[in-house]
């Protein structure tokens, strides 16, 4: 076996590893409950939101029941898009150091490998937080079907408003704020739908954070799920390191009782090693492709948010 044909076997060697390691990270993180991560086969899909259904009424004793219509509210569309890296292996690599002893192309590989497992992973972690980092302030992919931020003052289809936003720091006085916001909660035809807050998330190791857990979980041990912590006491906290510095004062509670989180991320295809090619040069590539979408696709009014400034 030639050098070019070992170092070909053992990058389709890593290839499984890796594969591997990248699905179970990203499993890890499909049990948080602030990002709604799924897989899906197409690589675009259409959402809408419905918004109610109204007209029931006292009927006479012949009278013929009204006939409901289900009213839709906006349409959102979320196309995949194609992220990736690369594994090269200069033929100097694997021709001549990896005669020397010093210099193991195995070994070689291995670090290139957790590398670029770590970097995958980052990338798709750190753009699906994008939809909370940018909940007050977001660029035109992520805001909700009525074209405003995550967190702002928002407008059903039918007309109805409602406002997910307020700039208090997490305090007791907060949360009484937000308990009185979920208890008066309408629905889009004004019907009484209050809603059930039961996960906080917030910044690891911030100020948010420290009172969160003042507040809701002394002397409750977190379950990790990959380097997110979640603590289950009287809310559930969500602590991330993906919500930035500049957004460390952010503070999102979410009721998920009844619906999954409309910010989602549909994962085509897992990042995944392809098989190594041979290229003109005599290195020896394996690129690293993935394809997701992600996106708020449907009205986020089970969110409440505050970014903390007062």
């Amino acid at each position: 076996m030639t050098p070019a044909d070992y170092t070909l076997q053992a990058v389709k060697g890593i290839k499984k590893s890796h594969d591997n390691a990248m699905l179970n990270k990203i499993e890890g993180y499909m049990k948080q409950p602030f990002i709604q991560f799924y897989n899906t086969s197409e690589v675009s899909e259409i959402f809408t939101s419905t918004e109610d259904m109204t007209g029931s009424k006292e009927l006479g004793t012949l009278e013929t029941p009204p006939s409901l219509a289900l009213e839709d509210g906006y349409s959102v569309t979320l196309t995949e898009k194609r992220f990736g890296s690369a594994v090269v292996i200069p033929e100097k690599v694997y021709r001549r150091d990896g005669k020397d002893t010093t210099w193991k192309v195995d070994a070689y590989l291995k670090r290139q490998r957790n590398s670029l497992l770590k970097d995958n992973t980052h990338l798709l972690i750190t753009k699906a937080h994008l939809m909370l980092n940018e909940a007050f302030d977001s660029t035109s992919d992520y805001l909700a079907p009525d074209s405003v931020e995550v967190c702002g003052s928002h407008s059903w289809a039918s007309g109805e408003t409602f406002d997910n936003a307020v700039t208090d720091f997490l305090d007791s006085d907060f949360m009484e704020t937000a308990d009185e916001y979920a208890g008066a909660f309408t629905n889009p035809s004004g019907k009484e739908t209050p809603l059930n807050f039961t996960h906080v998330g917030v910044k690891k190791g911030s100020a948010a954070h420290n009172e969160a857990m003042r507040l809701f979980a002394k002397e409750i041990k977190p379950t990790a799920v990959n380097d997110i912590n979640i603590y289950e006491g009287e809310y559930t906290i969500y602590s991330t390191p993906y919500i930035t510095t500049a957004n460390k004062l952010n503070t999102f509670l979410m009721d998920i009782s009844t619906n999954d989180s409309p910010l989602a991320v549909g994962i085509g295809d897992m990042p995944t090693m392809r098989s190594p090619i041979k290229e003109t040069n005599e290195a020896i590539r394996s690129n690293v492709t993935g394809f997701w979408k992600q996106g708020v696709n449907n009205m986020p009014y089970q969110i409440y948010g505050t970014d903390g400034t007062t």
